[in-house]
């Protein structure tokens, strides 16, 4: 009864939507690409009469997670065709960059029966697999009618999701029993999917995100671009702030100003955490007289450039390996934070805001570890970013830290694939 209701509720703001897509469409025209995927009408289809297997990763943070298992995957199952869907077309960009025509995409079909069923009629998938916390009722009430295996991955469930899955207990329970395999990230993970439920199927697997490899020629070539950005044969003190929120970066820049008295050869690099808020930072920007670079017109990094705007997708891991420390974004607002691993796997110093709900086991490890350093406000980032770079000894140890937590989590790529290794072999 509860997912009926929420089927009619759902075709009631259907509307809504579909103008929430055209109205992000004003800033990124690919919202307005290929909206029958969206209604579960292919712009694509199965190559042959191989098995699919169907990985939903939402955006770009998910879709990065799933990139050792779908390289695996393409590695080890020649006779199956993989097809991910994401919702964004960040997401949709970055998987096509690093797959190209090795994989299938489509955009993730709206949660109603009606729609869902047009997207499995074509693609007829034998196994589903999410990643973190997508758990959509009408998905899985119908793969798991259609006989189709399911599985959660690199499951994660932050206190405050849990409390608002906790309402419609009604709703959702039923849909995480249909689940067949459910891997959460941690114990607190695994603790808050059984408090909305009575599975037994629910294991660990660890995070995903920690099984990324970074390019070996990564740090040679990172080496190489600070060498020609030196001023006076000295490299410059840098600063990532990556995956800022709205009334986040006007702290950082306001953090930076107060970092050039002291060290007048400090770049900043700046990277917010959204394509459509791109114009609108620069802009930002603009308003603080910074002589400013920006990734997507491949600007000259001169002596005078103070800001480097990171406004590209797919790019964030080379533009951590050019920085000392790295600020990771939302977590100066009420969001919950951004990712922390990509940076502490290239041994970065890491600083963060105090909203760091969605990565809590993360950030505990990396605070214990002094690998991450918490900040509230401008004077608190420049402050701390000047010690670190005043003092070698202790931005190497603290790189080392975060380094440490990273290596040490390392191993949910074959916890999955153990997990999913009978199913597999089924298909």
């Amino acid at each position: 009864m509860a997912r009926k209701l929420y089927t009619a509720v759902f075709w009631l703001l259907l509307p809504l939507y579909f103008l929430r897509l055209f109205w992000k469409g004003i800033n990124n025209r690919e919202y307005w690409s290929r909206w029958g995927e969206r209604v579960g009408l292919n712009s694509d289809f199965p190559s042959g009469d191989k098995s699919i297997i169907w990985v939903h990763a939402v955006s770009v943070g998910e879709v990065n997670a799933s990139m050792p298992l779908l390289r695996t995957l393409l590695q080890n199952e020649s006779e199956v065709e993989i097809l991910v869907t994401t919702t964004t077309p960040t997401g949709s960009k970055l998987l096509i960059e690093r797959f190209g025509n090795k994989i299938k995409h489509q955009y993730f079909p709206v949660d109603i029966p009606l729609f869902l069923n047009f997207f499995l009629k074509k693609w007829k998938p034998k196994m589903l697999i999410l990643l973190e916390t997508e758990i959509w009722p009408n998905v899985l009430h119908i793969c798991k009618s259609k006989g189709i295996f399911t599985a959660l991955v690199n499951a994660r469930l932050s206190d405050k999701s849990k409390e608002n899955y906790s309402k419609y207990k009604a709703l959702i329970t039923p849909a995480i029993e249909s689940l067949d395999l459910i891997l959460a990230q941690f114990e607190s993970d695994r603790e808050r999917f059984a408090q909305l439920t009575n599975q037994k199927n629910i294991s660990l697997c660890g995070n995903l995100k920690f099984d990324q490899d970074i390019p070996k020629e990564l740090e040679e070539i990172s080496t190489n671009i600070r060498k020609e950005w030196s001023v006076g044969g000295e490299l410059r003190p840098t600063l990532i702030a990556a995956s800022t929120h709205e009334g986040e970066e006007k702290i950082i820049l306001d953090a930076f100003t107060s970092i050039q008295k002291q060290y007048t050869n400090a770049l900043l690099i700046l990277v917010p955490r959204h394509l459509e808020r791109f114009k609108k930072v620069k802009n930002i920007i603009n308003t603080y007289e910074f002589s400013l670079a920006s990734r997507s017109n491949k600007t000259e990094i001169t002596s005078k450039t103070k800001v480097l705007l990171g406004d590209t997708i797919g790019e964030l891991n080379f533009l951590y390996s050019l920085a000392d420390v790295a600020f990771i974004g939302g977590s100066l607002i009420d969001h919950g934070g951004q990712n922390l691993l990509e940076p502490s796997a290239q041994s970065l110093a890491l600083l963060s805001g105090p909203s760091l709900r969605n990565f809590q086991d993360i950030s505990s490890q990396l605070l214990e570890n002094k690998g991450l350093y918490i900040v509230n406000n401008s004077d608190e980032i420049s402050d701390k970013f000047i010690k670190l770079i005043e003092n070698k000894p202790l931005l190497t140890e603290t790189g080392r830290a975060s380094f440490k937590v990273f290596e040490e989590n390392r191993g949910a790529l074959q916890k999955i694939l153990s997990h999913l290794e009978r199913p597999l072999k089924l298909i």
